[in-house]
Parts: C-alpha cells; structure tokens; sequence
C-alpha cells in the first residue's frame, strides 16, 4: 500500500504549554527579553483568550493523533529540521537519513539536560526501521537524484537532547505505546541558509511516493515545523498570517506546486523558523501525487509562542489513486 497518510504540523515550544506564565515567559525569552518590539494584537492573548487557543492546540494535535490512529501506519517517516542541536557549523547537510536501529530525544515543555548531569525526564524513543530507511536512500540517490547523506551515529551537541526538537516534539503524542511505528528520521534543512528551494522540496515528496509506490506496508509521512515565524529575530512575535492562510489554501486545493515560489526570493518573513514550511511542502508532494488535498484542522495565530500555529492531514482514500493509475 502506497503513502496513504500525511500529516502537517508545527512544533514550537509554546504549543505544550497550559498557563498564563508559562507563555508570558517564553514570550519575554523569545521576544521582549530581547528588545523587540511587539504588535498589538498580541495583548489578547491572556485571560480566557488563551484559554481557548490553548484548547485549539490540543484540539489540534487530537485530530491529528485520530487521524493517525485510525489509520494505523506501519512505518512513519517524519520530515524535520535542526537548529544547531544535531549539527554544528563544521557539515550542514541539506538531506540526510539517519540509519541507527534507535533514536531518542527530549519530549516538549522539559528543561534541556546539563552536560554531565544526569537526565531525570524519561525520553521520547524511536524505533528506527533501518532496512526501509537504506532502500529509501538507495532508491533516492541511485533513482532519483537525491543527494542524500546519511547517518549511523548521533553526537548532538552540546544541548544534550538527542534528536532535534522537530522530531521529538510531534512523536511526545503522535507515538506511544500503542503505536511504537517503525520509523524514518529524514533531516532536511530547513533553517539554515542557503536551503533547499520549494521546488526541489515538493519533488522530494513526489520522489518518496512513486518509491513507496509497491510497498504493501500502510506507510505515514510527517513534516514538522512552521508555519511563519522568527523566533529570538527582528520579527519575533510578528505572524505573516496572509503568508500562512495563502499556504493553507493552496495545500488544501491540492494546489502544492504553487508554493513552489516560497523561498525564491530574499524576504525577512521567509527566513529563520518560517523555513520549515519546507517539510510541509515534502509532504504536500507525496500526498498529492497520491490524489490527496489537505484537510486543514486549524491554524492558530499565537504571538506568544512567535509562530502561526498549523494544523493539517492528508487521506488518501483511494490508496490506487492517480499515482498507480498513471502505470
């Protein structure tokens, strides 16, 4: 069975978050600890207005979990960045699979571990599906002209928790002892430029799910991050809430390759942070060659936590749709 499932969805720290404090001190680390001017719509989020944002969070990340649930994957690849936690400066590779047996890192909302201190809070853990992970790869860059590095060993840095946060923070309720998915990590830049352009992202998805294509496996795809913000930048705090909606609608026409324009121009929105829409669009690329729209459970304009905040998934309800119709 083709990718019957994909998932889009962002990862900031805010969005596990449940108080009034808790977001005012993330917003004064990220933002006006920093000097940065603030907008004003941000003055609403307090009170019983971030009651109710806090509650479409998890309402959000409950739809995607039923989605996920209800489909049941058998092998999930998630789609995710790094921001100096994994890589240093010396190598910043624009595509890499990491190919250890295991994997673990820090589930959300925890405080980072101190070198040599021992680490108190249990770990989010990965059962990494080695064998599917090399046949990706080997198809990829022998196939379809993917440069893809790849991985055996994780060093993170000095932040000591594991796998980046992209990955982490969707698998702390995507996965758990109910569905402990075999799983590929596939590291793609999405934050440091230069990165890769939004063409070569959505045919990276295309790429996936013609590979994928006779797998009798029920096989998920996860991209994670997004959508627009610049956390700790000059626009931390700001949302590109038309840039958002503009991408949300086109994903759920089922219109990806328009956002192909992303990231070919030089702007302050689409640095940092909002560069992570890059997995979405991966995604987008797989689904959609599969017949699938998205289905957009909400997005949320959360200053507080400097990003907009999205929520979406693709079902592909006709597994045989266009992708094996086309043979």
């Amino acid at each position: 069975m083709p990718v019957g499932l994909g998932i889009g969805v962002s990862h900031a720290p805010g969005m596990y978050l449940k108080t009034q404090e808790e977001w005012d001190n993330l917003w004064e680390r990220l933002s006006t600890g920093r000097g940065i001017p603030q907008p004003g719509y941000v003055a609403r989020e307090t009170g019983e207005k971030l009651q109710e944002m806090i509650a479409r969070i998890q309402a959000g990340h409950d739809a995607l979990k039923k989605a996920y649930d209800e489909y049941d994957p058998e092998i999930l690849i998630i789609i995710g960045g790094d921001q100096s936690e994994v890589f240093d400066r010396s190598n910043v590779p624009q595509l890499m699979m990491f190919m250890a047996e295991s994997g673990q890192g820090r589930a959300p909302g925890q405080p980072m571990a101190q070198p040599g201190v021992p680490d108190k809070f249990p770990p989010i853990k990965f059962d990494i599906d080695v064998e599917f992970s090399k046949n990706l790869l080997n198809k990829l860059v022998k196939q379809k002209d993917f440069d893809v590095a790849f991985s055996t060993e994780l060093k993170p840095l000095g932040r000591a928790h594991g796998l980046p946060h992209a990955f982490n923070n969707p698998a702390s309720y995507i996965l758990d002892d109910n569905h402990r998915t075999p799983t590929v990590i596939f590291y793609q830049n999405t934050y440091d430029p230069p990165s890769l352009s939004a063409k070569r992202c959505y045919d990276l998805g295309v790429a996936i799910a013609e590979i994928c294509k006779n797998d009798p496996r029920r096989i998920a795809i996860l991209g994670s991050g997004g959508l627009a913000h610049d956390p700790g930048g000059k626009r931390s705090g700001w949302l590109d809430q038309p840039l958002d909606k503009w991408f949300l609608e086109q994903i759920a026409n089922g219109d990806g390759r328009k956002t192909e324009a992303l990231f070919s121009f030089d702007s302050d929105t689409m640095v940092a942070g909002t560069g992570e829409i890059r997995a979405w669009i991966t995604v987008a690329g797989a689904m959609e060659t599969m017949g699938a729209k998205a289905n957009v459970v909400d997005y949320v304009e959360a200053a507080k936590t400097v990003t907009g905040l999205g929520f979406a998934y693709w079902l592909a309800e006709e597994p045989q749709s266009q992708l094996l119709a086309a043979e």
